[in-house]
């Protein structure tokens, strides 16, 4: 039944939609039902959007789906994707969604989480990033070469709760490249806790100096770099204790030859978590807008890093740059063009002086 269906849906105009996802409704139903009348030959509006679910309706909208015959609109599905970034467990078992909407659903739901604990942050608001970060964790482990369509979700708006998310994905993504499958899923979630609370300091620093389009005087810069500080404070009240955790918090500013901050540490007091943390932070800070600049390329901005390998762990730089090239056909279109390349060098060279 189900396979004649969908023979007759066009895949542009709705989505079906699964079991699972259906068991994330419970009051009223968040987008419009729709189902396919033999009679009609078209698919029609079975239950409006914020329909309330009484029993009788929940049976048969059950029924429906079970049939293989139950829909949603593809002009409600943004809608859909705000519901399911509430509910992110229910994408570790759904197999109807695109890997590439998966992401950007976790990467909305994600921000959102970052968002309200960077507004109030307090346990409660903890627990659940930590929970949505075992799930996201979960996802990752079941198949690992979903992290391509994390890093495509990336979002360049430049805001702190979006620069934590793109923190994650992309510092996640070479975690599991480098490890290569040796590290254990609660040290993942370890470090994943870390690089999405890495800059949660930032929170207390004036928005009009983050802001700033000018150069920076020197007591503005110390300023700014008292937001570690300021972080250990918060996460000292907060009980976080794990060093996974802490590194990427504390020394995601540090550079492999002493010359970063708050503490000066060189390469030997850097493990592999807070060298990976500051490439991550370093390259979405880069490839993000901000107030004095636009968003710079993703292969330009890895490229800067490999100019500094003084600064940043070059094994770590090489992941990225080579996740970038292998994993997006306009980045290899680049590579290839030897006069492109040369200029993107000769821009990284002039950027990292």
């Amino acid at each position: 039944m189900a396979e004649k269906i969908n023979e007759e849906i066009s895949a542009e105009e709705y989505l079906q939609i699964s079991s699972n996802i259906l068991s994330t409704f419970k009051s009223r139903i968040p987008v419009s039902l729709c189902t396919f009348s033999d009679e009609m030959n078209r698919v029609e509006i079975y239950l409006e959007k914020e329909t309330r679910i009484t029993p009788k309706k929940k049976e048969k909208i059950v029924e429906l789906c079970d049939s293989g015959n139950l829909f949603v609109p593809k002009n409600e599905y943004q809608i859909l994707a705000e519901h399911l970034s509430k509910n992110l467990g229910s994408l570790l078992t759904e197999h109807f969604l695109d890997e590439s909407v998966a992401a950007k659903i976790f990467h909305d739901g994600l921000t959102e989480n970052i968002r309200a604990f960077f507004s109030n942050p307090i346990f409660d608001n903890l627990e659940e990033i930590k929970n949505n970060l075992a799930i996201f964790n979960e996802y990752l482990w079941i198949d690992q070469e979903r992290a391509l369509f994390f890093f495509n979700a990336l979002d360049k708006n430049g805001s702190l709760a979006e620069h934590s998310v793109n923190t994650l994905f992309t510092g996640i993504s070479l975690y599991l490249a480098l490890n290569k499958n040796k590290t254990d899923l609660k040290v993942t979630n370890d470090f994943a806790l870390g690089l999405i609370l890495h800059d949660m300091g930032m929170t207390q620093v004036s928005r009009s100096l983050i802001n700033k389009k000018g150069a920076l005087l020197y007591k503005e810069k110390q300023r700014i770099q008292e937001h570690i500080d300021i972080a250990e404070k918060m996460v000292s009240r907060l009980e976080i204790t794990n060093e996974t955790t802490l590194t990427c918090i504390t020394d995601h500013h540090e550079r492999l030859n002493g010359s970063g901050y708050p503490k000066g540490k060189k390469a030997d007091r850097l493990n592999l978590e807070s060298r990976v943390c500051a490439v991550a932070d370093a390259f979405c800070a880069m490839i993000s807008s901000r107030p004095y600049r636009n968003p710079i390329n993703p292969i330009l901005a890895s490229i800067v890093l490999t100019k500094q390998s003084e600064l940043f762990d070059k094994n770590v730089v090489n992941a990225l740059l080579k996740f970038i090239i292998s994993h997006n056909s306009e980045m290899k279109q680049i590579i290839q063009d030897k006069q492109k390349l040369a200029k993107l060098h000769e821009l990284a060279a002039n950027m990292s002086k």
